[in-house]
């Protein structure tokens, strides 16, 4: 044992020794190896232990210190891992950075040398590394100079190692620092500064190939890595000048330039890697601190592992590029849990996990990256100092990298190439300082990529995003849960729910190939939400302006020249499922857009876009933070909807295809357009900031190239580019509804359906079968085959150009509008006016907010528009009726077929009952037959209801009230430069209406246009409701001519402000109005075949309902004014001429009160008619027939025929200021109303109001033509009847319809034209005229007026009286004539007849009979106005002949026989019996006529003094007792008066004379006449009497005739206020002619007139010829020269003489009546009577006779001298034509005695009227009868003129015929019997009142009627038969006879003569006087005669008379021889 142990210790010693020994010599190989190749001194402190060991080197002042070394085991140390270690304790490293640069030669040198010589055995070297082991306690390393010269780096690593380890083909080497901690300091003056500390464990393992001694692997193994990085480190020269310490990139260059293709980026990096690299860091934080660590930046990593891999064994991918393979390898970077935190320990960046995966095979490259939960928050407040720290450092070297990236090129990569990613939960939130925070997420994002080349490039790719959501607003960085599905959140700008993008791109290899690349895409996207507001866009904006641009502008660059250089073939298909857009501002809420599904497929030839469900939505105010995402048809109130959209374009023809589905609609409102509006301009402005930043110098290049151009030379001409091709358009819409709401309760819709639209090249088209056009929900416009083009120029249009040469224009484009049908309904009282005028103040809303502003002088014209042609097939414009209207006459239509069909069933149950009764008997039940009738009106109701409600079942009901209907309407509107421009058409405006003054400072108009028209209509049709006949009816119309509109601009204060109410945020708006109104000036020429106007009273209360439509069409005028009528606006709107030739012109005057009537009408009809319209006038020329139309024989009965007629007429508006100066009416807005008088409206159209109209019409006839026709009139009595029936139908007032409170129509009635006339002149000329008047159609009897040549002029006035009372009335009209002239000549007058039967009414007899009745050579008339009071005193004075009526007849020629009695009786009994029976059928036949039973006696009026002066009372005899009665005979009761005449002789009271008795004289010379009305001339006129029993004639003739009516003012008479009207006649030169034998001309028939010299006055003239010696002067008795025409002298005829039988004379005749209408501005005047307190005792007769009608008759002087013949011939003519009686009188007088005597037997008044009654109903239905045959008669004569031989129609018509002759026989009986029953019956009442009344007191009985005749002097002569020798001689002096008929029925006759002789002319006469009184008046007052007989009432049918008959006694007669042979009288 102590030998072992001493053995042991040897061997120690011996080891030490040697140790010892070889430490020194080691230490002094190292010593000397280091001052040789190191140039440094190494310096070892202990001898024994290896401790303070220093290596310094000298140049570079760089020291290595080590404070112990020594060598330690695993077996003394079981931390050591081999077996003999190597122990450091502290080494200290100190280093210069600016002297380190000669540091590294030494060792790259002696690398250089030595290193073939360094070479160890693999077994040698394996035993090594499995022994030996390094271990160093603790190092530190400082480094001076870091940076600047204050700067250090220090450096403290503990516990490090370093291990090797070999398998002899590798060497691994192991370093492991268990702790390192490095600062980086910074010394300055005040305080040192710490820029950096690192701290960390690190364990590096190195793989180094032994054979090959190249770095086969490294493994690096951080963790607890924690480094801080300060702020003075960015401030330093550190970061600057650590890249030029790093390696270069220089060698990747060089290589890159060497090869002759560029190199990928990074490969020559990957080849220097070694074969395997893994890092693994975990638990790493990186602090960066600022301003003393105030703020710092904390970044924690718990694991980062990178490993790759490459394996050069395994086979490469080859042709990786072109000329490189690539090795197979793998790279593999996982992280996980790294976190960024801010010093408020705030989240910056969290990520969970990264891994990324590169793997190279042998055949592909793959690719991967995962990533898993990043968020990322990022605050600009806090980032931006440390980016403007880092800004500087990454300046320099960013702008030479890229230098160096902008000159490289990438390779061509031939290998294929996989790449997939998955990034998931990713969430990003940037807060910058001057934009809103934005963030961006989403859930996951998988990339697939695919790079194949095996004959061609081929790139794939899949890409699919979950739920990418980009969100921006305040409040956008906090991280929030995912929203819910199918909403929306505000703020969210980007949300993708699903992301799916497909791709392949194809590229053939090879340069010769001829396929092009292709390209396919498929992408699918679900949930895509995108917002727009201006925080987006500024977010955008902020993130586009820090990036970089260029890179965008060169691959923008790349592109263009890929895209120029490559054709490209791809294909894209894109479906986006639930896309909403959004909106977004803070004023007006958000918009949304939604589509349900949108489809985009694409490829190189045609790309089509298909959407399905798209809609826009408004959401107006943003109140909740989500908003629902629904369907398309479930989101409410849509602006926009539509189900399908699909878009197509084909690029090679450069056509684009829209289509839209059905159910397109929009929903349109201000508000909505406002929200849009808002929107719009929020994303341009949002677009315009985007552009700004992406493309900052766009616009000042843009400025820069505009005046390049415009300096260009002007000698070189621009090359003219080639024409741009046009992108043709097709558009189709299967159905469309467009609502535009222009106020809150008005809308207009728009529906179309099958829409087409097209455009190709210049040419547009647009075709639609249905358009329809909706307001307020009422479909209004409706149009069917609507085609529009729009063309270059129509072939069409150059002829229609054509006929108008003034045009300059050949060509233009045109407007092609053609329309199948086109149809306007207005339903019943709907406003449309103010839809229209809403949607007009909108449209002028929406021109002022988008027009913007325009230069109003503009240096260029405008375009010529185009011209316009439209075609309208059908035209049709309805007015709907009120359904309850239409109901009730429908209802009515019913009853009345109701009530026929019941009386029907009532007649056959009748029927059946009486066969019943008869079948029966008695046995039959009355029970049982009451059943029965109560059953059938039972039924009767209910067949009633059926019907009812089965009305409309089969035919639809009547709406329409008006119907306008055109058809074959084609308009062509040309526009021409001639007119075009507002200069222009104002010459166009001066030259159409030049009767208008212009302003002398011209019209600013805001619209303006002239076309030249051309016009053609097939037919144009108006018709009111289901009338028969239409209102207008035109046919083959044809207008040309030109049309003119102008607008002027209006004053400021003619601008109405309209309000449009916008809601908030805008309020309301304000929109200017222009009031003044759209004028049209034209001057039109039209041809029309046909122009039929119907109108009548019966369709005035549907025209009032239209009226009131239209009415509703046009908004009134917003100026206060009253509105203007018809006329006026008329006058102020339309302008020019119109010409217009017509073929056929008829008016229809409709005469019924029946509107359904078509045979009862008045027609006016105008043969090839001339119409000219100027302004203020009115001409028509042509040939005028009036006709009658009536459903009876009479119809088309022309009763006035004008042919050549030129009616003029003239219209003289009276205004205050000039008619036609429509210029000068300025209308003015209510605000801007001037001030007026108080109790004075205002009034715009003060100045340019017509207060009346003067209407002047003028009918001239004498124009001449070459048709041989004059002017004639043709009348019948029953169309006389007619016209009265048609005047009374056309002046019937109309009432008022739907006005009032009930009807909602309280406006004042508007004015009718025929109220607005002042004056009414009418002017007729005509060179002859023909007037026929007829009894009947038979012809029987008749008139027949001739005239040669006429004029008439007359002139009336109106007069509108209000109605008195409290009621609103109408205004009376009323009509004065003013002024007539009338002058005729040759005038004729013809009773004509027929020998016809009459009843023989079917035919007309040619053979008519005409007699002279009157004939004249010149007829003047003339009436005058009625004077003032004040005119007529000046009147009076000095011209007294002025008369209202003056008629002056010249050479009047009558005739009077008794063949024109008989024809003047028959046609006055016709008209007498047609009033007769009009009268008794009236119901005013029995009013007044009841007499109560028991009347009592009126009390007697006490009577009144007349304030007028009576006329003198005529005194009669007075005496008592009544005269004896007659016993029998005549005879007796003379005898017995001449024996009495001694004894009873009475005498009479002496007057002072006759003439001043007569009551007519004393009534006519009042001087109280306020109207001479009426003056009737007559010179030279005569009348032929002939007699029926004597042959031979009368003639009366006088020289000067003068009738005067004078109307004098009203006076009180008695108590009763009259009216006194005058008549009095004056004859003068008055002589009576007879024949004194028959002669030829008398048989003749022809009638004999005297010359006029024999009629004119009586002048003294020289009796030079012998024809004027044996007339023997105007002596009585005289012969005169008669002729038989008028227009020859009497030498020329065969003349005949007739005899004068009085001479020259005199006449008065007076009359006078008395009434009770009176005037009442007259009865306003005259003061009430005056009462007298003795009006007891006044006068009984004078009040009595103080107002009586009175005729009075006065001859001065008569010389009269008649043979027998003459007087029998004077006798046969007073008998037979003067007092002649009518044949049928007797036997009438009859009838009446029996009637009369049967009233007096049943004397039961009521009886009496119930008869009358039924006999007025049966001659009732008589009428009614007649009227019905004569229609069905005239119904068969009208089908008997198609069919004329249809043998049952003839038959049919006889019978009829039969029938009516029948009828009307019986209607004259029983009219007859009527009106004697009528008539007798009043007698019998009157006579049943005056029994009643015989006690009334005498006071009450008046006169009501006097006559009186008087001759002053007279003599008549007897003659023989040859008239010249005498054979006795009368004389009478004061003749007077006095007639007074009395109020009780009584009459009182008297007789006075003054003074009578008789004297006997026989030759041989004894006795010479006569006759005579017995002694001679003495003076004048006294009496030869006076007879006073007394008519009392008759008793019992018996007259009663009383006589006083007072005379003077007669002288003795003397007699001659023989007396009884030769009679003394007659």
């Amino acid at each position: 044992m102590p030998l072992f142990f001493s053995a042991l210790l040897a061997l120690l010693l011996v080891a030490l020794s040697a140790l010892f020994l070889g430490r020194w010599f080691v230490v002094r190989l190292a010593t000397k190896w280091c001052q040789r190749k190191l140039q440094a001194e190494l310096k070892i402190g202990s001898f024994f232990w290896i401790q303070n060991v220093s290596l310094k080197f000298q140049q570079h002042q760089q020291t290595v210190e080590i404070d112990s070394l020594w060598i330690s085991s695993k077996l003394l140390s079981h931390d050591l891992p081999r077996y003999v270690a190597l122990c450091f304790g502290e080494v200290r490293i100190r280093t210069d950075l600016q002297k380190v640069s000669g540091l590294f030669a030494p060792f790259s040198q002696s690398t250089g040398v030595h290193q073939k010589e360094l070479s160890f055995s693999p077994s040698l070297l394996k035993i090594f590394c499995q022994l030996f082991s390094i271990h160093v306690e603790s190092i530190n390393i400082m480094v001076l100079k870091v940076a600047t010269s204050e700067s250090l780096w220090h450096i403290q690593i503990r516990g490090s190692s370093f291990l090797l380890d070999s398998d002899g083909k590798r060497l691994k080497c192991e370093v492991s620092l268990n702790q390192i901690n490095s600062k980086v300091l910074k010394s300055g003056q005040l305080e040192d500064t710490c820029l950096a500390e690192l701290s960390l464990a690190l364990k590096l393992c190195l793989e180094v190939g032994i054979s090959s001694r190249q770095l086969k692997a490294i493994t690096v193994d951080m963790w607890t890595l924690h480094a801080e990085l300060h702020e003075g480190l960015f401030h330093s020269q550190l970061l600057r000048q650590g890249p030029s310490l790093a390696p270069k990139p220089v060698p990747c260059s060089e290589v890159t330039e060497n090869l002759a293709e560029p190199a990928l980026p990074g490969l020559y990096l990957l080849q220097q890697l070694p074969d395997q690299v893994k890092v693994k860091m975990e638990i790493t934080s990186v602090v960066l601190s600022m301003n003393s660590q105030k703020r710092h930046l904390n970044w924690t990593l718990k694991l980062l592992h990178f490993l790759y891999h490459r394996d050069e064994d395994q086979l490469p991918l080859r042709s990786f590029t072109a000329n490189s393979d690539m090795a197979q390898m793998s790279t593999e970077l996982i992280l996980k849990d790294g976190l960024l935190l801010s010093q408020s320990r705030q989240r910056i960046v969290c990520l969970s996990s990264l891994k990324a995966n590169v793997q190279v095979t042998t055949i592909d490259l793959s690719a991967s990256l995962v990533l898993n939960t990043c968020i990322i928050h990022y605050r600009h407040q806090e980032f931006s100092h440390w980016l403007h720290m880092l800004a500087l450092e990454t300046q320099e070297s960013s702008s030479s990298v890229f230098k160096q990236r902008k000159k490289r090129t990438f390779p061509q990569i031939l290998a294929p190439i996989i790449f997939s990613t998955s990034i998931s939960n990713v969430n990003v939130s940037v807060q910058l300082g001057d934009t809103p925070p934005f963030a961006l997420g989403f859930n996951s994002i998988s990339l697939d990529y695919q790079h194949l080349r095996p004959q061609s490039i081929h790139q794939r790719g899949v890409l699919t995003v979950d739920h990418l959501c980009w969100r921006v607003g305040s409040d956008s960085h906090i991280q929030r849960a995912p929203h819910p599905p199918n909403m929306h959140v505000w703020g969210e700008a980007l949300v993708l729910d699903s992301f799916t993008l497909q791709g392949s791109y194809n590229q053939p290899l090879g340069l010769s190939s001829t396929q092009s690349d292709t390209l396919f895409l498929d992408c699918t996207i679900r949930g895509l939400q995108i917002e727009a507001s201006d925080t987006c866009a500024q977010c955008l904006s902020r993130i586009l302006s820090l990036m970089d641009t260029q890179s965008g502008k060169s691959a923008a660059s790349r592109e263009s020249s890929f895209g120029e250089s490559v054709s490209l073939l791809w294909k894209v298909d894109l479906k986006v499922e639930d896309m909403n857009l959004f909106t977004l501002s803070a004023l007006v809420g958000a918009s949304e857009i939604r589509l349900d599904t949108l489809t985009v497929l694409g490829s190189a030839e045609t790309s089509t876009v298909g959407v399905q469900g798209l809609v826009l939505a408004l959401v107006k105010s943003v109140t909740e933070k989500m908003q629902p995402c629904c369907k398309a048809p479930d989101i409410p109130t849509p602006v926009l909807s539509l189900s399908m959209l699909s878009i197509t374009y084909h690029s090679s023809i450069r056509s684009l295809e829209v289509q839209c589905g059905t159910g397109l609609t929009l929903l349109w409102s201000p508000p909505d357009h406002m929200y849009l509006y808002q929107h719009v301009l929020a994303t341009l402005h949002c677009r315009d900031l985007l552009r700004a930043t992406l493309f900052p110098e766009s616009v000042p290049l843009l400025a820069l190239e505009i005046p390049e151009t415009a300096s260009e030379p002007e000698g070189l001409l621009p090359e003219p580019s080639p024409p741009k091709r046009l992108l043709n358009l097709t558009l189709e819409v299967s159905t469309a509804k467009l609502t535009a709401f222009v106020a809150e309760d008005k809308f207009i819709t728009l529906a179309a359906e099958s829409v087409s639209l097209s455009r190709h090249g210049g040419s547009l088209q647009a075709y639609c079968p249905e358009l329809a056009a909706g307001f307020d929900g009422n479909s209004i416009f409706n149009f069917k085959e609507v085609e529009v083009q729009l063309l270059p120029e129509l072939e069409e249009m150059i002829l229609h150009r054509n006929p108008f040469p003034v045009l300059q224009t050949l060509r233009n484009r045109v407007w092609l509008l053609s329309l199948g049908s086109v149809s306007v309904e207005f339903p019943y009282q709907y406003d449309f006016s103010r839809t229209l005028d809403e949607a007009v103040g909108v449209q002028k809303w929406l021109k002022g907010l988008h027009g913007g502003t325009h230069s109003p002088a503009s240096p260029s014209p405008a375009p010529l528009p185009p011209d316009l042609l439209l075609k309208v097939h059908h035209f049709s414009w309805v007015f709907l009726d009120d359904v309850f209207e239409v109901k009730l006459r429908d209802n009515y239509e019913l009853m009345k077929d109701e009530s026929k069909e019941s009386a029907k069933r009532l007649q056959l149950l009748d029927a059946k009952v009486a066969a019943l009764r008869k079948q029966h008997g008695e046995l039959l039940p009355a029970r049982k037959i009451e059943e029965l009738y109560a059953s059938l009106e039972h039924k009767n109701i209910e067949i009633y209801i059926q019907r009812s409600r089965r009305l409309y079942g089969n035919t639809p009901m009547r709406r329409a009230l008006l119907t306008w209907s055109l058809s074959g309407l084609e308009l062509v509107a040309l526009a021409d430069a001639s007119f075009h421009g507002p200069e222009r058409v104002i010459e166009q405006v001066q030259e159409l209406d030049p009767g208008s003054p212009f302003p002398a400072e011209g019209i600013d108009l805001v619209i303006q246009w002239c076309r030249m028209l051309k016009c053609s209509v097939k037919t144009f049709l108006v018709r009111i409701r289901d009338y028969p006949r239409y209102l207008f009816e035109i046919r083959d119309w044809r207008l040309m001519g030109r049309l003119v509109g102008t607008e002027q601009s209006g004053q400021p204060c003619s601008r109405r402000r309209q309000i449009l109410h916008l809601g908030l945020p805008w309020g309301n708006v304000a929109v200017e109005r222009n009031m003044p109104p759209l004028k049209f000036y034209h001057d039109f020429h039209s041809e029309i075949f046909q122009y039929t106007v119907v109108w009548g009273p019966c369709w005035d209360p549907a025209w009032t309902l239209i009226s009131q439509s239209v009415d509703l069409l046009t908004k009134p005028s917003a100026d206060p004014s009253p509105p203007l009528p018809w006329w006026d606006k008329s006058r102020l709107l339309f302008h020019g001429d119109w010409h217009m030739d017509i073929e056929q012109a008829n008016l229809h005057q409709l005469a019924t009160e029946d509107p359904y009537n078509t045979t009862e009408n008045m027609h006016w009809e105008w043969s090839h008619l001339s119409f000219h319209w100027k302004p203020g006038q009115f001409v028509f020329k042509g040939d005028l027939d009036v006709n009658v139309r009536t459903a009876s024989k009479y119809d088309d009965c022309c009763f006035l025929h004008l042919p050549d007629l030129c009616m003029t007429l003239d219209l003289q508006w009276l205004c205050h200021g000039n008619p036609h100066d429509h210029h000068s009416v300025t209308l003015r807005a209510p605000e801007f109303l001037p001030e007026v008088p108080l109790g004075q409206l205002h009034d715009s159209y003060r100045a340019f109001r017509s207060e009346n109209l003067n209407l002047s019409i003028k009918m001239d006839l004498t124009r001449h033509s070459g048709t041989i026709s004059q002017p004639r009139i043709l009348l019948y009595s029953s169309t006389l009847r007619w016209m009265q029936n048609f005047w009374a139908t056309w002046t019937s007032v109309t009432r008022p319809i739907c006005r009032g409170k009930l009807f909602n129509n309280l406006k004042p009635s508007k004015k009718k034209l025929g109220q607005h006339y002042k004056q009414l002149s009418y002017t007729a000329l005509f060179p002859q005229l023909q007037v026929h008047y007829w009894a009947s159609f038979a012809q029987q009897r008749g008139i027949q007026i001739e005239c040669s040549q006429g004029h008439v002029f007359t002139r009336g006035t109106q007069r509108l009286i209000p109605q008195a009372g409290t009621v609103m009335r109408r205004l009376i009209s009323d009509w004065s004539v003013t002024q007539m002239v009338s002058d005729l000549s040759q005038v004729t007058v013809h009773l004509m007849a027929s020998p016809t039967e009459e009843n023989a009414d079917h035919c007309l007899d040619p053979l008519v009979t005409k007699t002279h009745l009157l004939s004249l050579s010149s007829l003047t008339y003339q009436r005058h106005s009625n004077r003032t009071a004040e005119e007529e005193l000046s009147a009076r004075v000095g011209d007294p002949a002025f008369h209202t009526h003056q008629l002056h007849l010249v050479d009047l020629r009558a005739s009077w026989t008794t063949t024109n009695r008989d024809i003047a009786f028959g046609l006055y009994d016709g008209y007498k019996k047609a009033a007769v029976l009009k009268r008794n059928l009236s119901t005013e036949a029995l009013k007044g006529l009841k007499i109560e039973p028991q009347m009592p006696a009126k009390k007697p009026k006490q009577s009144v003094l007349t304030s007028a002066p009576a006329p003198p009372p005529v005194n009669t005899p007075s005496f008592s007792g009544q005269p004896e009665k007659g016993s029998s005979g005549g005879a007796y009761m003379l005898q017995k008066l001449i024996e009495e005449t001694d004894r009873f002789v009475v005498f009479t009271e002496e007057e002072s004379g006759v003439s001043d008795q007569l009551c007519g004289i004393a009534a006519c010379q009042t001087d109280d006449i306020y109207n001479r009305n009426c003056l009737i001339e007559l010179v030279n006129c005569q009348m032929v009497l002939r007699g029926a029993e004597t042959e031979g004639c009368v003639i009366v003739s006088a020289a000067k005739a003068q009738l005067l009516q004078c109307q004098h003012h009203p006076a009180w008479y008695g108590d009763t206020l009259k009216q006194k009207t005058s008549w009095t006649c004056l004859l003068d030169g008055m002589q009576y002619f007879a024949t004194t034998e028959s002669s030829p001309t008398e048989q003749d028939g022809r009638q004999l007139w005297l010359e006029v010299k024999n009629i004119e006055e009586h002048r003294q003239r020289s009796l030079d010829s012998v024809q004027e010696l044996m007339e023997s002067g105007q002596a009585v008795g005289g012969m005169v020269t008669t002729t038989t025409d008028w227009n020859q002298p009497a030498e020329a005829q065969q003349a005949q003489q007739v005899q004068r039988i009085i001479s020259r004379c005199s006449c008065r005749m007076y009359y006078i009546s008395y009434s009770h209408d009176i005037d009442p501005e007259l009865a306003t005047q005259i003061k009430p009577p005056e009462v007298h307190e003795n009006q007891e005792k006044e006068d009984l007769l004078k009040k009595q006779e103080g107002a009586v009608d009175t005729f009075t008759l006065i001859h001065h002087e008569l010389e009269i001298s008649t043979n027998p013949a003459q007087y029998a011939m004077i006798l046969d003519i007073v008998n037979n034509l003067l007092l002649h009686v009518e044949p049928k009188r007797k036997e009438h007088s009859e009838k009446k005695q029996r009637v009369r005597f049967q009233l007096e037997i049943s004397s039961n008044p009521e009886e009496q009227r119930s008869s009358i009654l039924h006999l007025q109903e049966a001659v009732r239905q008589h009428v009614a009868q007649i009227r019905q045959l004569e229609k069905q008669i005239y119904s068969i004569m009208k089908s008997l003129q198609d069919d004329s031989k249809n043998e049952n129609l003839l038959d049919l018509n006889q019978k009829l015929q039969l029938q009516l002759n029948q009828e009307k026989a019986s209607l004259q009986l029983e009219s007859e019997e009527l009106n004697i029953l009528i008539r007798c019956f009043k007698d019998f009442q009157l006579q049943q009142a005056n029994k009643m009344e015989l006690r009334k007191q005498q006071e009450d009985v008046s006169v009501v009627r006097r006559t009186e005749f008087y001759f002053a002097q007279a003599r008549w002569r007897l003659t023989e038969e040859d008239g010249q020798l005498g054979i006795a001689e009368l004389e009478l002096q004061r003749f007077l006879y006095s007639k007074v008929n009395k109020s009780d029925d009584t009459a009182e006759h008297l007789l006075e003569l003054g003074w009578f002789t008789m004297n006997n002319l026989l030759p041989n006469a004894v006795y010479k006087v006569v006759l005579r009184p017995q002694s001679s008046c003495q003076s004048g007052r006294q009496l030869a005669l006076r007879l006073f007989s007394k008519v009392r009432p008759p008793v019992g049918g018996i007259s009663v008379k009383e006589h006083f008959e007072p005379f003077s006694s007669l002288g003795k007669c003397g007699a001659s021889h023989h007396p009884a042979d030769t009679p003394v009288l007659p």
